[in-house]
């Protein structure tokens, strides 16, 4: 019997960003718990700048050569129900109306799921193409990661390392 308390995905990726795994892309510096904003709830909302901080020569560099773009991250941990596209379009919207109050660049939206993903789902975020919003749905269960065609949304598997925090459920899980 294991009497470990169960980790969530959100916990673990977030665990990942705060030990530098944004560091190439932003440098994530407020995060949030459990953020609301009307009736739309985050379970993890960060927000730092693109340029980030290095040693010596990489901020140099950065400070001289990288623009200073306003970001955010927003998850949703979706364990308790089924993500639809409504779900799914209302969060957009809220992360977009978000965005445009804190002058975000650009912002990634990410939706972990204790369901597969269904085909409707996985069609839209696949075409989703807004350069302003990046998208990635996960499925604890299958492990599947659908990533929006835009490359804010790519990002989301390259550089945030989504996948490595989903592998690490998924084991703890097992």
């Amino acid at each position: 019997m294991d009497l470990q308390p169960a980790v969530s995905p959100v916990d673990l990726f977030e665990r990942r960003l705060l030990h530098g795994g944004s560091r190439w892309i932003a440098d994530l510096t407020e995060f949030f718990r459990n953020y609301r904003v009307d009736d739309t709830e985050f379970a993890l909302y960060a927000k730092g700048k693109t340029r980030t901080s290095g040693f010596l020569m990489s901020r140099f560099i950065a400070w001289t050569v990288l623009p200073n773009y306003a970001v955010g991250l927003f998850c949703v941990d979706e364990a308790d129900s089924s993500l639809t596209m409504e779900k799914l379009r209302k969060r957009m919207d809220t992360v977009t109306k978000i965005s445009e109050r804190e002058e975000f660049h650009w912002a990634w939206l990410i939706v972990f799921s204790d369901k597969n993903i269904g085909s409707g789902l996985v069609s839209f975020v696949t075409r989703y193409d807004k350069k302003e919003l990046g998208l990635a749905i996960a499925s604890t269960l299958s492990g599947q990661i659908v990533l929006s065609d835009s490359q804010v949304g790519r990002a989301i598997g390259t550089q945030l390392g989504l996948s490595k925090a989903l592998e690490g459920h998924q084991t703890r899980r097992d």
